[in-house]
């Protein structure tokens, strides 16, 4: 207690005191992520609003060897931002302001703290696109997305968080702010530092500022949900929209009890008279003039060629939302009705169909007497596996067994040389199975960069790297 008081006065000595919080309600609402897998135990939370605030929590921590803990929307699914050991959470919502737009070099220039879709609004105010995109865009924020290097829906199209970052203001352990590339596109003076941070899920430092890109936005956009024979299915279908439509930017495989669940608990409108196995939802982008007849007759194609069973194509903006609808809340109906184990994991797409067979016969062996649900963004081959707590079971139990059970799933992901964490992170959740995905030369080296810039050891400890 005297440790933690001694923290309180240093961290005083330049932050108000109403933004250093130490209740256990706001420990318990700060102290963790969407995850229910690990108890929230931080000792402070701090909510700077400036980047000398930053600077002056991660001196004080670092001099007296306090864990810290960044913290954005927390929506994340691996633990990543759970303090569960006594750490110092700070939180970038209070810095969340838009410092500038250039319309000549596209570009947008915020704060860790801001909203992605306040980012997506605010491009839009000057005619321009900022493609990375997700459910929880509402609250999720941009610094917890670059830490994660976030994909989405979009991803076939537009690539992941990486790909949208210019520059990045950071804070190191030490308290230093590094200012990482600016607004440049091109620089080759050297290792890319910004690199370094994209994805690190806060274990180098805390990233306080962004650059981001911006693009012409797509002049239209229209969705459409296929009823599928079965998961076989997928791979032949998302080949012939590759060919067929030049402008594909989401490819969503939705499974039967995913579809049924959000329909049911949603009260959403079943745009199908006729259930079946497995459910695509495509998005294309209208950016020439005939492109809308051209998708009716990919789809028309795609129906006569037995490629799917059934066709809805959207007719106004309020159909497409509709669709998409039943794609966005998946995870948040899940996860409100139900406690869950969560696999985000990832393989080559020409792997899909015999990978998600392989996958379904280890979720037998594995999970026999779980539900699981399987959704995700199969054009870029990654999957969500969501395992549902029995009711008669604890929650002590349900996690044991499916923490164990990984491992069968992990080996799975392992022979089709894939990834046991595709945009969600590693995290506590992750971490003790990183080595089905990395070798120990390569863990290694990640111990060498973290070392580097975190000596002591005290930025998100416990996260990503296992001992």
């Amino acid at each position: 207690m005297n440790h933690i008081n001694t923290l309180l006065t240093q961290l005083s000595a330049r932050i108000p005191s109403h933004l250093l919080l130490t209740d256990e309600k706001s420990k318990e609402f700060y102290g963790r992520d969407w995850i229910k897998d690990f108890k929230p135990a931080p000792c402070v939370i701090a909510l700077p609003e400036t980047i000398e605030q930053v600077q002056h929590i991660l001196q004080t921590c670092e001099n007296l060897v306090f864990g810290v803990v960044p913290s954005g929307g927390r929506t994340g699914l691996s633990g990543g931002a759970t303090a569960t050991n006594g750490e110092v959470v700070v939180s970038l919502e209070r810095m969340r302001a838009i410092l500038e737009v250039n319309s000549t070099d596209r570009t947008i220039r915020c704060q860790a703290g801001v909203p992605l879709e306040r980012i997506q609004l605010e491009a839009q105010t000057h005619n321009l696109y900022f493609p990375v995109d997700f459910s929880t865009r509402g609250s999720a924020q941009i610094g917890g997305n670059i830490s994660t290097n976030a994909g989405g829906i979009r991803v076939i199209r537009y690539g992941n968080m990486r790909e949208w970052v210019l520059g990045l203001k950071v804070v190191t352990a030490g308290g230093e702010l590094l200012e990482l590339n600016g607004s440049l596109f091109k620089n080759n003076s050297g290792y890319d530092l910004r690199s370094l941070f994209i994805g690190s899920e806060g274990t180098l430092g805390i990233i306080v500022e962004a650059t981001l890109r911006l693009t012409t936005p797509p002049k239209g956009m229209t969705r459409v949900m296929c009823g599928l024979e079965s998961t076989e299915a997928i791979l032949p279908l998302l080949s012939f929209c590759r060919g067929k439509l030049r402008d594909l930017s989401a490819f969503e495989f939705i499974d039967q009890a995913s579809f049924h669940e959000v329909i049911t608990h949603r009260k959403l409108r079943d745009p199908f008279s006729a259930r079946y196995n497995a459910y695509v939802l495509i998005e294309c982008e209208l950016n020439t003039k005939d492109a809308q007849e051209d998708i009716l007759a990919t789809f028309g194609e795609a129906y006569e060629k037995s490629l799917i069973l059934d066709v809805v194509v959207s007719e106004s903006q309020a159909q497409a939302q509709e669709l998409m609808n039943i794609r966005d809340l998946i995870s948040e109906t899940l996860s409100t009705h139900y406690t869950i184990h969560k696999n985000d994991i990832s393989v080559p797409v020409t792997t899909i169909p015999s990978f998600i067979k392989q996958l379904q016969d280890s979720i037998t062996e594995a999970y026999s007497q779980f539900r699981v649900v399987i959704f995700g963004h199969v054009g870029d081959g990654n999957l969500h596996v969501n395992v549902l707590k029995p009711d008669s079971m604890s929650d002590d139990q349900f996690w044991k067994s499916c923490h164990e059970a990984d491992h069968t799933i992990f080996k799975t992901v392992q022979q089709f040389k894939g990834s046991i964490s595709a945009e969600h992170g590693v995290g506590l959740l992750k971490r003790d199975f990183i080595r089905y995905t990395r070798t120990e030369l390569e863990l290694e080296i990640m111990r060498g960069i973290k070392r580097a810039f975190d000596p002591k050891g005290i930025m998100n400890p416990g996260k990503v790297i296992p001992g």
